[in-house]
Protein backbone atom coordinates (compact mmCIF):
# COMPACT_ATOMS: atom_id res chain seq x y z
CA UNK A 1 0.00 0.00 0.00
CA UNK A 2 1.29 3.46 -0.94
CA UNK A 3 1.22 5.67 2.14
CA UNK A 4 3.87 8.39 1.92
CA UNK A 5 2.51 11.01 -0.50
CA UNK A 6 4.98 13.75 0.45
CA UNK A 7 7.36 13.23 -2.50
CA UNK A 8 4.36 13.14 -4.84
CA UNK A 9 2.92 16.34 -3.36
CA UNK A 10 6.29 18.03 -3.81
CA UNK A 11 6.12 17.35 -7.55
CA UNK A 12 2.86 19.30 -7.75
CA UNK A 13 3.74 22.10 -5.33
CA UNK A 14 7.35 22.83 -6.31
CA UNK A 15 7.48 22.94 -10.12
CA UNK A 16 10.95 24.46 -9.95
CA UNK A 17 12.19 21.07 -8.71
CA UNK A 18 11.26 19.41 -11.99
CA UNK A 19 14.16 18.39 -14.22
CA UNK A 20 14.86 21.29 -16.62
CA UNK A 21 14.87 20.68 -20.35
CA UNK A 22 16.81 22.94 -22.69
CA UNK A 23 15.18 22.54 -26.10
CA UNK A 24 15.36 25.03 -28.94
CA UNK A 25 11.84 26.38 -29.67
CA UNK A 26 12.36 25.69 -33.37
CA UNK A 27 13.17 22.07 -32.57
CA UNK A 28 9.91 21.82 -30.62
CA UNK A 29 8.05 23.22 -33.62
CA UNK A 30 9.70 20.64 -35.84
CA UNK A 31 8.20 18.01 -33.52
CA UNK A 32 4.76 19.63 -33.78
CA UNK A 33 4.70 21.69 -30.57
CA UNK A 34 3.47 25.15 -31.56
CA UNK A 35 1.61 26.24 -28.42
CA UNK A 36 4.58 27.98 -26.79
CA UNK A 37 4.74 30.58 -29.57
CA UNK A 38 1.64 32.79 -29.55
CA UNK A 39 2.90 34.59 -32.67
CA UNK A 40 2.99 31.41 -34.74
CA UNK A 41 -0.33 31.20 -36.64
CA UNK A 42 -0.40 27.45 -35.99
CA UNK A 43 -0.90 28.18 -32.28
CA UNK A 44 -4.07 30.24 -32.82
CA UNK A 45 -6.49 27.36 -32.44
CA UNK A 46 -4.86 26.26 -29.19
CA UNK A 47 -5.03 29.80 -27.83
CA UNK A 48 -8.78 29.81 -28.45
CA UNK A 49 -9.17 26.49 -26.64
CA UNK A 50 -7.05 27.92 -23.83
CA UNK A 51 -9.58 30.73 -23.43
CA UNK A 52 -12.36 28.15 -23.03
CA UNK A 53 -10.39 26.26 -20.37
CA UNK A 54 -9.73 29.45 -18.42
CA UNK A 55 -13.40 30.39 -18.69
CA UNK A 56 -14.42 27.02 -17.23
CA UNK A 57 -11.93 27.51 -14.42
CA UNK A 58 -13.31 30.97 -13.66
CA UNK A 59 -16.98 29.97 -13.82
CA UNK A 60 -16.96 26.39 -12.49
CA UNK A 61 -13.57 26.14 -10.77
CA UNK A 62 -12.60 23.29 -13.11
CA UNK A 63 -8.85 22.64 -12.95
CA UNK A 64 -8.39 19.06 -14.15
CA UNK A 65 -9.14 18.22 -17.78
CA UNK A 66 -8.85 14.92 -19.59
CA UNK A 67 -8.18 14.81 -23.33
CA UNK A 68 -9.75 11.77 -24.98
CA UNK A 69 -10.78 10.43 -28.36
CA UNK A 70 -13.30 7.81 -29.38
CA UNK A 71 -10.76 5.85 -31.42
CA UNK A 72 -6.96 5.81 -31.92
CA UNK A 73 -4.83 7.92 -34.26
CA UNK A 74 -6.79 11.17 -34.38
CA UNK A 75 -4.17 13.51 -32.86
CA UNK A 76 -5.18 13.34 -29.19
CA UNK A 77 -1.67 13.59 -27.75
CA UNK A 78 -0.69 16.31 -30.20
CA UNK A 79 -3.60 18.40 -28.98
CA UNK A 80 -2.88 17.60 -25.31
CA UNK A 81 0.72 18.79 -25.63
CA UNK A 82 -0.10 21.94 -27.58
CA UNK A 83 -2.99 22.91 -25.33
CA UNK A 84 -0.76 22.51 -22.27
CA UNK A 85 1.95 24.59 -23.96
CA UNK A 86 -0.55 27.31 -24.79
CA UNK A 87 -1.94 27.37 -21.24
CA UNK A 88 1.57 27.73 -19.87
CA UNK A 89 1.90 31.08 -21.63
CA UNK A 90 -0.61 32.60 -19.21
CA UNK A 91 1.43 33.87 -16.23
CA UNK A 92 -1.53 33.52 -13.87
CA UNK A 93 -1.41 29.73 -14.03
CA UNK A 94 0.95 26.82 -13.51
CA UNK A 95 0.17 24.10 -16.03
CA UNK A 96 0.81 20.37 -15.71
CA UNK A 97 0.66 17.81 -18.52
CA UNK A 98 0.21 14.20 -17.39
CA UNK A 99 0.38 11.20 -19.70
CA UNK A 100 -1.93 8.50 -18.37
CA UNK A 101 -2.16 6.66 -21.68
CA UNK A 102 -0.09 3.90 -20.11
CA UNK A 103 -0.16 1.46 -23.01
CA UNK A 104 0.60 3.80 -25.91
CA UNK A 105 1.53 7.15 -24.41
CA UNK A 106 3.37 9.47 -26.78
CA UNK A 107 3.74 12.74 -24.86
CA UNK A 108 7.38 11.93 -24.07
CA UNK A 109 8.20 11.41 -27.75
CA UNK A 110 6.32 14.56 -28.77
CA UNK A 111 8.22 16.66 -26.24
CA UNK A 112 11.62 15.09 -26.83
CA UNK A 113 11.79 13.43 -23.39
CA UNK A 114 13.68 10.14 -23.25
CA UNK A 115 12.47 8.99 -19.83
CA UNK A 116 9.19 8.80 -17.99
CA UNK A 117 8.22 6.85 -14.90
CA UNK A 118 4.48 7.35 -14.50
CA UNK A 119 3.74 3.70 -15.18
CA UNK A 120 6.43 2.47 -12.77
CA UNK A 121 5.09 4.83 -10.12
CA UNK A 122 1.55 3.50 -10.53
CA UNK A 123 2.89 -0.07 -10.43
CA UNK A 124 4.01 0.75 -6.85
CA UNK A 125 7.65 0.17 -7.63
CA UNK A 126 9.52 0.75 -4.33
CA UNK A 127 12.30 2.55 -6.22
CA UNK A 128 9.86 5.09 -7.70
CA UNK A 129 8.18 7.18 -4.99
CA UNK A 130 6.90 9.79 -7.43
CA UNK A 131 6.66 10.15 -11.21
CA UNK A 132 9.50 11.94 -12.95
CA UNK A 133 8.67 15.56 -13.76
CA UNK A 134 10.22 17.78 -16.42
CA UNK A 135 9.94 21.45 -17.33
CA UNK A 136 11.08 23.48 -20.29
CA UNK A 137 13.32 26.43 -19.45
CA UNK A 138 11.38 29.67 -18.93
CA UNK A 139 7.98 27.99 -19.33
CA UNK A 140 5.27 27.44 -16.72
CA UNK A 141 4.70 23.84 -17.77
CA UNK A 142 5.58 20.65 -15.91
CA UNK A 143 5.34 17.36 -17.83
CA UNK A 144 4.85 13.98 -16.16
CA UNK A 145 5.37 11.48 -19.00
CA UNK A 146 5.14 7.72 -19.20
CA UNK A 147 6.97 5.09 -21.20
CA UNK A 148 4.32 2.98 -22.94
CA UNK A 149 3.99 -0.71 -22.24
CA UNK A 150 1.24 -3.28 -22.50
CA UNK A 151 0.06 -3.46 -18.90
CA UNK A 152 -3.03 -3.86 -16.72
CA UNK A 153 -3.65 -0.15 -17.10
CA UNK A 154 -7.22 0.00 -15.76
CA UNK A 155 -6.15 -1.68 -12.54
CA UNK A 156 -3.19 0.68 -12.16
CA UNK A 157 -5.38 3.75 -12.70
CA UNK A 158 -7.77 2.51 -10.02
CA UNK A 159 -4.95 1.64 -7.61
CA UNK A 160 -3.65 3.30 -4.47
CA UNK A 161 -0.93 5.37 -6.09
CA UNK A 162 -3.27 6.67 -8.78
CA UNK A 163 -5.70 7.75 -6.07
CA UNK A 164 -2.84 9.51 -4.28
CA UNK A 165 -1.99 11.27 -7.54
CA UNK A 166 -5.56 12.48 -8.05
CA UNK A 167 -5.75 13.60 -4.43
CA UNK A 168 -2.52 15.57 -4.81
CA UNK A 169 -3.92 17.25 -7.91
CA UNK A 170 -7.04 18.24 -5.99
CA UNK A 171 -4.99 19.58 -3.09
CA UNK A 172 -2.76 21.70 -5.32
CA UNK A 173 -3.11 25.45 -5.72
CA UNK A 174 -6.16 27.14 -7.21
CA UNK A 175 -4.02 28.43 -10.08
CA UNK A 176 -2.74 24.97 -11.03
CA UNK A 177 -4.29 23.55 -14.21
CA UNK A 178 -3.91 19.92 -15.29
CA UNK A 179 -4.16 18.52 -18.81
CA UNK A 180 -4.34 14.71 -18.69
CA UNK A 181 -3.77 12.73 -21.87
CA UNK A 182 -6.02 9.66 -21.67
CA UNK A 183 -6.46 6.56 -23.84
CA UNK A 184 -9.24 6.42 -26.45
CA UNK A 185 -12.62 5.81 -24.85
CA UNK A 186 -13.23 2.51 -26.63
CA UNK A 187 -9.69 1.11 -26.32
CA UNK A 188 -10.48 -0.05 -22.77
CA UNK A 189 -12.16 1.48 -19.72
CA UNK A 190 -9.14 3.54 -18.62
CA UNK A 191 -10.64 6.87 -19.67
CA UNK A 192 -13.88 6.19 -17.80
CA UNK A 193 -11.95 5.18 -14.67
CA UNK A 194 -9.90 8.39 -14.64
CA UNK A 195 -12.75 10.70 -15.61
CA UNK A 196 -14.45 9.87 -12.32
CA UNK A 197 -11.64 11.91 -10.71
CA UNK A 198 -11.38 14.82 -13.18
CA UNK A 199 -13.49 17.94 -13.61
CA UNK A 200 -14.03 17.84 -17.35
CA UNK A 201 -12.86 16.42 -20.64
CA UNK A 202 -12.18 17.44 -24.22
CA UNK A 203 -13.10 14.98 -26.95
CA UNK A 204 -10.88 14.91 -30.04
CA UNK A 205 -12.37 13.83 -33.36
CA UNK A 206 -10.85 13.80 -36.83
CA UNK A 207 -12.61 14.98 -39.95
CA UNK A 208 -13.26 12.10 -42.31
CA UNK A 209 -12.30 9.48 -39.73
CA UNK A 210 -14.44 9.93 -36.60
CA UNK A 211 -18.15 9.55 -37.26
CA UNK A 212 -21.07 11.13 -35.43
CA UNK A 213 -22.06 7.91 -33.72
CA UNK A 214 -18.59 7.49 -32.22
CA UNK A 215 -18.77 11.02 -30.81
CA UNK A 216 -22.22 10.40 -29.36
CA UNK A 217 -21.23 7.03 -27.89
CA UNK A 218 -18.06 8.47 -26.35
CA UNK A 219 -19.88 11.37 -24.71
CA UNK A 220 -22.61 9.02 -23.52
CA UNK A 221 -20.00 6.82 -21.86
CA UNK A 222 -18.15 9.68 -20.15
CA UNK A 223 -21.20 11.87 -19.48
CA UNK A 224 -22.19 15.12 -21.15
CA UNK A 225 -22.14 17.02 -17.85
CA UNK A 226 -18.33 16.96 -17.88
CA UNK A 227 -17.91 17.69 -21.58
CA UNK A 228 -15.79 20.83 -22.01
CA UNK A 229 -15.86 20.70 -25.80
CA UNK A 230 -15.25 18.71 -28.97
CA UNK A 231 -12.21 19.43 -31.14
CA UNK A 232 -12.30 18.56 -34.82
CA UNK A 233 -8.73 17.79 -35.82
CA UNK A 234 -7.55 18.09 -39.44
CA UNK A 235 -10.58 20.25 -40.25
CA UNK A 236 -9.98 21.72 -43.70
CA UNK A 237 -12.43 24.59 -43.54
CA UNK A 238 -10.75 26.75 -40.89
CA UNK A 239 -12.35 27.59 -37.58
CA UNK A 240 -15.91 26.39 -37.05
CA UNK A 241 -18.73 27.59 -34.81
CA UNK A 242 -18.98 24.59 -32.51
CA UNK A 243 -15.69 23.12 -31.39
CA UNK A 244 -12.36 24.05 -32.91
CA UNK A 245 -10.58 23.20 -36.13
CA UNK A 246 -6.95 22.34 -35.47
CA UNK A 247 -5.72 22.32 -39.05
CA UNK A 248 -4.47 19.65 -41.40
CA UNK A 249 -0.75 19.85 -40.83
CA UNK A 250 -0.08 17.38 -38.05
CA UNK A 251 -1.39 14.48 -36.07
CA UNK A 252 0.26 12.25 -33.49
CA UNK A 253 -0.44 9.70 -30.82
CA UNK A 254 -2.65 6.72 -31.57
Amino acid sequence: MFQDSRPLSAVLTSPEQATPLSVDPEVLKSMGIYGFDSVDPRSRSFNLIRSKIIELHSELNWRTFGVVSATPQVGKSFISANLAASLSRNPKYQTYLLDLDLRRGSVSALCGIENGSMRQFLEESPEVTHPEAYRFDHQRLVILPTRPKLTASAELLAGARAQALFQAMRASGERDLFIVDLPPVFANDDAAVVMEKLDGYILVAEEGKTNVREVKDATAQLGTEKLAGVILNKYRGGMINEGYGIGKYYTAGY
